[in-house]
């Protein structure tokens, strides 16, 4: 089993009861629908356990990351660790069931980077990390019309997120991208919806989504939060890539 569980990793923030303004720009309503632009930059690292379902599998993953660009996700079946990625602050890797370490590809790395980007930060701060963010159409959707924000990443990757017209806050996510880079790099068009929204250190987080192919309209994945810690400490030892078995003989 080899679940390159990038794509999972954008839990990205979200909010559900906090009342947004009646003015401003869409992003700014947005924001403060979250609880406010301090209540999001004051997420300085993040704990998150999951459960992750696909047709073939159902595992669990402790996922940590931090503001500066540390990340980590390891992933068991049962109770035994069966993959791990990570990002040491500047580059990726991967290590297997057999402990066995591996580069990421630059998909892969740049999947883990979004990830980090989406748990950690607000979209008010994109534009400081090179990221675009705009305002798109409205979009009807099932008899709803929602306001869009089209995001285009440092790295050209693009994502249009879909806000509830009353609340502001992202219902849908679409966008195109592999949802394991590293063992399947064939782009699929992707619906996330989000649900079972809860508060956590100010901001309130889906605790569940559901990932759809739009192409053949099948459920790709997915994802129940089983529970969220702001601000824990993080060793930073547990970013940095181990030696492989091989090597240490």
């Amino acid at each position: 089993m080899k679940p390159a569980f990038a794509a999972l990793a954008g839990l990205f923030l979200l909010s559900a009861c906090n009342a947004a303004p009646e003015a401003g720009s869409l992003v700014d309503r947005h924001i403060a629908a979250l609880g406010g632009e301090a209540a999001i930059e004051n997420v300085g690292s993040i704990r998150v356990q999951v459960e992750v379902t696909e047709p073939e599998f159902t595992v669990r993953g402790n996922y940590r990351a931090d503001r500066n660009g540390h990340m980590r996700i390891d992933i068991f079946a049962d109770d035994t660790r069966v993959f791990t990625e990570a990002m040491n602050g500047e580059t990726g890797w991967q290590m297997f069931a057999s402990g066995e370490v591996a580069d990421l590809s630059p998909e892969g790395e740049a999947a883990l980077r979004q990830g980090i980007t989406g748990n950690l930060f607000g979209l008010h701060e994109y534009e400081g990390l090179g990221h675009q963010v705009s305002e798109g159409a409205t979009v009807t959707i099932d008899g709803i019309d929602y306001r869009t924000i089209d995001i285009v990443l440092d790295n050209g990757h693009e994502r249009r997120l879909y806000l509830d017209p009353q609340t502001f806050l992202v219902a849908r996510e679409r966008s195109e991208f592999a949802l394991h880079p590293d063992l399947d790099p064939d782009e699929e068009i992707f619906e996330t919806r989000y649900s079972d929204y809860r508060e956590v250190g100010g901001v309130i987080r889906a605790f569940a989504s559901e990932r759809i192919n739009l192409r053949t309209g099948e459920v790709a994945q997915t994802t129940r939060i089983e529970s969220i810690q702001i601000n824990p400490d993080l060793d930073p030892a547990q970013f940095e890539r181990p030696a492989s078995p091989q090597s240490e003989q």
